[in-house]
């Protein structure tokens, strides 16, 4: 195959400039800048994917020591602090959080006063309960009969 000699030197500005960029990025992490940098050059589509999986995170800029995980920045005092609660919604910014109404209980059960069986004595007007005699107050609520 002939290439012309301007294809060449395209191609090689273009591993110039990549092996450029692997320098400078691996000067600001712990990495070997200089080795990079030749081996991006000279084989480029081997060396370049390698430096991006294997790179190290970048010091100096954030005041990181070597061999530390990076932190994540804090949030500045001005910014509102998450209280989303889990499995809620989010809220837009600015706007009091939607409070949530409780689940719905129902009402506890109305128990009917016992039917009256005829002809056995008194019932209480208040739950009709059957009493016998002449008594004052119902033995079952005891609601003055």
């Amino acid at each position: 195959m002939n290439s012309s000699p301007l294809g060449t030197l395209i191609g090689l500005a273009i591993a110039a400039a990549i092996a450029f960029w692997v320098y400078t990025d691996a000067k600001k992490r712990p990495m070997n800048a200089v080795g990079w940098a030749i081996g991006t050059f000279l084989l480029c589509i081997v060396i370049l994917p390698l430096y991006l999986i294997m790179r190290k995170p970048e010091i100096g800029a954030g005041g990181l020591a070597p061999g530390l995980p990076p932190q994540p920045m804090p949030l500045p005092p001005t910014y509102p602090q998450p209280s989303q609660a889990y499995g809620q919604p989010p809220q837009p910014y600015g706007q009091p959080p939607v409070q949530q109404a409780p689940p719905w209980v129902p009402p506890p059960a109305q128990v009917a006063p016992p039917a009256a069986a005829p002809g056995h004595g008194k019932f209480c007007p208040s739950c009709g309960a059957p009493h016998e005699g002449t008594v004052k107050f119902c033995p079952n609520c005891g609601a003055a009969v």
